[in-house]
């Protein structure tokens, strides 16, 4: 008999643990008025720098089990609005929200500065990422300036241990050689070109993404 009531405890728990696995993540879908807002998930104020987490009107993902999200809303000229939203049982909640219109001066201008601060971080970021192309095509003309290099050092040990310095062949080793020269200094300078539009992307783009 308690061998079955720990048989009977133990799928119990089991299927209280599967379904719990299998509990579907819930949808918050919030629109305001006026529209097009910005919402910063789990946090009291908004931060007004940053990306926001949700463009409005949108859905915000609530993860499975939590019954209630923290919600800051922020619109330029209007005061943030910061909502504890209690979530239905239904798969997807709609919530509405009227924003209210800020006269206060100091809190605009505040809104402005960070705002500008947000548009110089994103350029900043943009700027890290165009940094790459020049970067990656600088290693790569680096790796052919070497390779040039390389060829050109060969055929001047060819022409430099041939015996027999006239005819055809010694023309063609001397003409090789002159073109992989040319094409060494070429991928060389390609290489510091590159190299030095890359670090000033960078550079840029790490100085204003802060």
């Amino acid at each position: 008999m308690k061998l079955a009531f720990r048989f009977a405890t133990i799928l119990l728990v089991l299927g209280a643990v599967l379904t719990g696995a299998q509990e579907s993540p819930k949808y918050l879908h919030i629109s305001t008025n006026p529209s097009y807002a910005e919402a910063y998930v789990g946090s009291m104020r908004a931060r007004i720098a940053s990306n926001p987490d949700v463009d409005l009107p949108g859905f915000i993902k609530v993860p499975a089990g939590e019954s209630s999200i923290l919600v800051t809303i922020f619109k330029p000229g209007y005061k943030d609005t910061s909502i504890a939203v209690t979530l239905s049982q239904a798969d997807t909640s709609y919530l509405i929200v009227s924003l209210t219109p800020s006269y206060d001066d100091e809190h605009l201008q505040y809104q402005q500065k960070a705002l500008m601060h947000r548009s110089r971080r994103n350029i900043g970021h943009k700027l890290i990422a165009i940094s790459a192309v020049p970067l990656i095509a600088s290693g790569i003309t680096a790796l052919i300036a070497s390779n040039e290099i390389d060829e050109a050092n060969s055929k001047k040990d060819i022409i430099e241990k041939s015996l027999i310095r006239e005819g055809k062949e010694y023309e063609a080793n001397q003409e090789s050689f002159k073109d992989h020269r040319k094409n060494a200094n070429t991928s060389r300078n390609i290489a510091i070109g590159t190299l030095v539009a890359g670090g000033i992307f960078l550079g840029c783009g790490i100085v204003l993404s802060f």
